[in-house]
Formats: structure tokens, sequence, C-alpha cells
């Protein structure tokens, strides 16, 4: 059945409640699981990479934008390293082989090909339920994944009365 479980995680609640059933489907199934974290310009915190020009009029302010950016890239890095490391620890401690990764880029995109290259069985991700004009500035993370994953998807959302629920299992 599912012997690679491909986890696609970042600090959100549904993301939290993707990751533990992840453990416990890799536990029950003894799989491993990788974990994914994309840093993406797309999310909150990311750093703005737009830099002054160097006109003469202010001479230090390119310096000064470049170095700021680059201590914020650091941050929004280091952030998504601890998040990662502490949940891989967690995974790891539960009984399940567990690594973990970091790219950059579109995450729909990241993930499905993460997904390709280790040659995962499944990809879970939780569901923030965008619709309309968020779906539309934000894009679907979990929408894109489900319609070009190289296998199965399973998206776990949070339900307002029962906590969280297993929304759909996609094959591809």
């Amino acid at each position: 059945m599912f012997q690679k479980i491909l986890v696609a995680i970042d600090r959100s609640d549904v993301s939290r409640q993707a990751f533990e059933q992840a453990i416990e489907l890799a536990k029950k199934l003894d799989a491993q699981m990788m974990l994914v974290h994309v840093i993406s310009p797309f999310n909150p915190g990311y750093p703005n990479p737009v830099f002054p020009g160097t006109d003469g009029i202010y001479p230090g302010g390119y310096t000064e934008a470049m170095e700021t950016f680059r201590q914020e890239w650091d941050m929004v890095e280091r952030n998504g390293n601890d998040l990662l490391q502490t949940w891989t620890k967690e995974a790891i401690e539960a009984g399940v082989k567990t690594e973990s990764t970091q790219p950059m880029g579109d995450p729909g995109r990241a993930v499905c090909l993460l997904a390709e290259h280790w040659q995962a069985d499944l990809i879970m991700l939780g569901r923030h339920g965008r619709k309309g004009l968020s779906e539309l500035f934000f894009g679907s993370v979990s929408n894109f994944v489900m319609h070009h994953a190289p296998c199965s998807v399973l998206t776990v959302s949070m339900s307002r009365s029962a906590g969280v629920e297993a929304e759909s299992l996609g094959m591809s």
C-alpha cells in the first residue's frame, strides 16, 4: 500500500492535524515519512525583495536594504528549519522513520516535484479552504497538488464540529 508518505507542512492548525494523522497512518503501515516545508514568496512574512536604487541621494540605502533582506531571509529560513526539526523529532520519537527538506518556490509545484523525485506513494496536506478571491490571489496548494501529483493525495481539513476529517483521497 503506502510505504512513502510525503507530508506538506506549514504553521497552521490544519497542517498540524495532517501531520498527526500522517504519523498514525505511517505507524499502522510501517511507512516512512518525508516532511516538506516550502519557503514561498507568496506567504506572509516572506522578506520584501524590492530594494531602493543607487541614485546617489542615499548611497548607503542599497547596502542597508540588502542587509535587511538578508537578515529577514535568514529568519524565514531558520523558522522553517526549526519547524521541520521539531516535527521530524516528534515523528521519529513516535517510531516513524522521518526525514525533511525545505525547498523554495511555489508550494504546489515544489510538493509535486519532490513527490516525484522521492517516489512518494501518498501526499498528505492540510486544506485551508480558500475560495473565491482568496483562492484566486493566494492559490490553493491542495487543489494544485490534487490535480498534478504523481501519486495519491489525502487532504485534511478542519471540521467545525468534529475537529478534523479526511476530506478526499484522490488517485492520479
